[in-house]
């Protein structure tokens, strides 16, 4: 197919660290023109825009009236913000006919989720959802592992995310999200990939690590486990306090065999001496460990753009990621399996 342009002229709302992540793999893609950085706190978004010698807009209507005055109008935006901000900034780049790639979840329930696609729709734009596990070449083995039946039939699954590092105490205490909210829709997106497979139940619980969290009512461990509609039982175990290192794991278990993810390491030496065998902790956290799969999206992105290739994340994954999130929180809250139930 051949290209509508060289490249896709792209901008960046948002200079938290999801922004500079995105804007790193923005300009290091030759197909993409890194075009501005939008946030409304200017001052902490000046040094991302100088490091890029882009500019720097407070808003994103700024950044799209800048660039009508121009020969060569935006394509597109990345959408790095807190997710309460996404349906207003989703709406006004659909309505600038721009597609868009926002972080997840597209919005905080299903039900706004499936609205704000619909708006997309209306307006014949793309919305793209980044869930970067699928962009991970590891996490990619697995899937094809699984689904050209190296394994069988999938039985079950056990996945843990660790966090590191272990977010301030100022953090957890001042509104950072429950974990299950905060941190388990990139397995569940996954694991549903996998298994080509709705979830039908979920049990979850939540307990907090000290009594200061418990106080507050901050859980910062839990568990959840899902039961699939073809019989698969997946664990997915969350916490905030892998000390060790950002410790990403799965394990899938079938009639003939089992696929896995493992960690990566910080490096690759060993040292083995007469106080036994040692080895480097595993990466720092997710910048690190997902770097590669983070420029993998934006090239998907620049696919999306430049050459019309469907995004591979439809509006029913986000649907269904968040209502299994949803279950969960229901299930933590209430001590009961929650059913979820499809027409």
């Amino acid at each position: 197919m051949l290209l509508r342009q060289a490249q896709a002229r792209v901008l960046v709302v948002g200079s938290g660290r999801m922004g500079h992540i995105r804007a790193k793999a923005l300009y290091g893609n030759p197909r993409i023109q890194l075009c501005g950085i939008v946030d409304t706190n200017t001052k902490q978004a000046k040094p991302l825009s100088e490091l890029y010698r882009i500019p720097l807009f407070a808003s994103l209507e700024e950044a799209i009236i800048s660039s009508t005055t121009t020969e060569s109008p935006l394509d597109g935006v990345v959408i790095s913000t807190p997710t309460p901000t996404h349906a207003s900034l989703i709406t006004e780049a659909a309505q600038s006919k721009l597609s868009i790639f926002t972080e997840k979840p597209v919005d905080e329930t299903a039900k706004k989720t499936t609205s704000l696609f619909q708006i997309c729709a209306n307006q014949n734009v793309n919305l793209c959802c980044g869930y970067q596990r699928r962009f991970d070449s590891s996490y990619q083995a697995l899937y094809h592992q699984v689904n050209s039946g190296a394994i069988g039939n999938p039985l079950a699954a056990s996945i843990f995310f660790g966090d590191h590092p272990v977010p301030s105490r100022q953090f957890l205490l001042q509104g950072g999200a429950n974990i299950i909210s905060d941190c388990s829709a990139h397995d569940v997106d996954f694991i549903r990939w996998v298994l080509n497979d709705e979830v039908v139940s979920v049990y979850a619980v939540g307990t907090s690590s000290d009594d200061e969290l418990r106080q507050n009512n901050v859980i910062d461990n839990a568990t959840m486990l899902m039961k699939f509609s073809r019989g698969t039982n997946v664990t997915l175990t969350l916490s905030r306090g892998a000390n060790y290192g950002y410790d990403q794991r799965v394990e899938v278990f079938g009639t003939e065999g089992m696929a896995t993810v493992n960690n990566i390491a910080e490096n690759a030496s060993e040292l083995a001496n007469e106080t036994g065998l040692h080895r480097p902790k595993w990466q720092h956290s997710f910048p690190q460990r997902f770097d590669a799969a983070f420029a993998q999206e934006m090239d998907a992105f620049a696919d999306t753009l430049l050459c019309g290739t469907p995004w591979p994340i439809k509006e029913k994954d986000c649907v269904e990621v968040q209502r299994v999130c949803d279950a969960a929180l229901e299930s933590c809250e209430t001590s009961q399996i929650v059913h979820l139930h499809r027409e």
